[in-house]
């Protein structure tokens, strides 16, 4: 049953629940209606027949030996209906009927009431006659001298107001499964037109693949579930064809990359042997290929490091740093590379601490300040600077080169991407920034850029506090 369940569509179960749920619903309501309509219809004729018990028990009276009399005068035997208006039997101890009180002529109706149930209060409908039915009421008599007593039967007629009962029932047999069938379809109906965009989704998600990822699923209705659910898809849609065009766009690069020192490899070696030379041309050729096999060796460490940090793999070991002692000692650690032109490194810090990896921040300050010496001019100021901007720590590396070019600020963290050929002209793959952007957000922290006037750019990690 769950599996059949569970290979049905979700209009289908929808339509079902709602059905099922209505069903149970409108039979507890007809049950209710009914239960309630019946007592509230049958009270007044059970209190006009108790109305009526009550009168006649203050004027009969049946002796031992079983003699009727009414208000102390003997009822005849032979008076079959007198003008005390009022219906009634008596039933004696042995369950036989000693008196009918009643205007009709027994002759004429087609049953007869029977014997009323000894000891207790009853309530009763008889039918004496097609178009005939009474309501009676039996309850126990004491009769002095018979210590089992005689039954009392009081009769009425039952008013044709109570034949609306059997009305609503047969309105309630007949109207509830219409209702119903009302109800399965129109679920179905509703949950199917409800359910529409979500097959416009689904046909619209077939046609997307890896070839083509520009089409978006429909949005009918953008603040229902539906709708939001289609917006959430389009925007990971959106994500996944970044992702592809930049790997499309990482893949182009890097084997463009790859294939200058590859190349630069076989043509070296094949113009040195296209004929003798002496050894130190060889050597000389040796040395070059060894280069380029050091540059390649270099770029495939740079992509696979690259890798590592962009895929999460990286092995945080977070600890308390001193931010300002432990940028004063990387700066130290990197400053003779700016002696090489010149350079000073002017620090700025403010005390501060911090929850974070060490080795990680080591390595995107280094980056950061390993570009900023390339693209500097000799004799210039590098600045490092770190503020406190509550609730991060904000470190800045600031340099006086040639800056980012309008416009390319966005791109300047994506693999191999370079700004112009000022910046090119120094030797690297353009993975620098991007390998920088993977660690610090592997920090939880962001690498933003902004151009320092009147040249120059200002990178700077932002790091939490904890």
């Amino acid at each position: 049953m769950k599996t059949w369940w569970q290979h049905r569509t979700l209009r289908l179960r929808l339509a079902l629940w709602y059905a099922g749920g209505g069903t149970l619903l409108l039979a507890a309501f007809s049950f209710t209606l009914y239960t309630f309509v019946a007592q509230r219809m049958a009270r007044p004729l059970d209190h006009h027949l108790r109305a009526q018990l009550a009168e006649i028990t203050t004027h009969l009276a049946v002796t031992s030996g079983g003699a009727i009399s009414w208000d102390g005068v003997s009822v005849p035997t032979d008076q079959r209906w007198s003008p005390y208006n009022r219906w009634f039997e008596l039933w004696d101890e042995n369950g036989r009927l000693a008196r009918r009180f009643w205007p009709f002529d027994e002759a004429n109706l087609e049953l007869l009431p029977i014997a009323p149930a000894r000891g207790r209060e009853t309530i009763s409908v008889f039918y004496v006659a097609p178009e005939i039915r009474l309501r009676v009421l039996s309850t126990p008599y004491p009769v002095p001298g018979v210590p089992a007593g005689w039954m009392i039967r009081v009769l009425t007629i039952h008013e044709p107001v109570a034949d609306a009962l059997g009305a609503l029932r047969w309105i309630i047999i007949i109207t509830l499964p219409v209702v119903i069938a009302l109800l399965v379809f129109g679920g179905y109906f509703l949950t199917r037109r409800w359910l529409r965009p979500l097959d416009r989704m689904v046909a619209a998600a077939t046609h997307i693949t890896a070839d083509d990822l520009s089409q978006r699923l429909p949005v009918v209705h953008a603040h229902d579930e539906l709708g939001r659910l289609a917006t959430v898809f389009n925007v990971t849609l959106d994500r996944l064809e970044s992702a592809f065009v930049a790997l499309d766009r990482f893949v182009a690069d890097a084997s463009h990359e790859l294939r200058t020192p590859l190349t630069t490899l076989r043509s070296v070696g094949e113009v040195g042997l296209k004929r003798a030379r002496t050894p130190e041309e060889y050597q000389e050729i040796i040395g070059s290929m060894l280069e380029e096999a050091q540059r390649l060796q270099l770029l495939t460490q740079r992509l696979l490091e690259l890798a590592t940090a962009e895929g999460g793999a990286q092995n945080l070991q977070c600890q308390p740093v001193q931010l300002d002692d432990y940028l004063s000692q990387c700066v130290g650690e990197i400053a003779v590379l700016a002696d090489y032109k010149e350079q000073k490194i002017a620090l700025t810090t403010v005390p501060g601490l911090a929850f974070t990896d060490p080795v990680l921040l080591r390595q995107a300050l280094q980056n950061l300040l390993d570009n900023a010496i390339k693209h500097s001019p000799a004799r210039t100021t590098i600045r490092v600077a770190l503020t406190d901007t509550e609730p991060t720590w904000t470190v800045s590396v600031t340099d006086e080169g040639p800056g980012i070019p309008a416009g390319h600020s966005a791109r300047i963290t994506e693999r191999f991407y370079r700004a112009d050929s000022s910046r090119s002209r120094t030797k690297g793959f353009g993975l620098g920034l991007a390998l920088t952007k993977a660690y610090v957000r592997a920090l939880g922290g962001e690498l933003n850029h902004r151009p320092s006037l009147p040249h120059g750019s200002t990178f700077s990690i932002i790091l939490p506090k904890n």
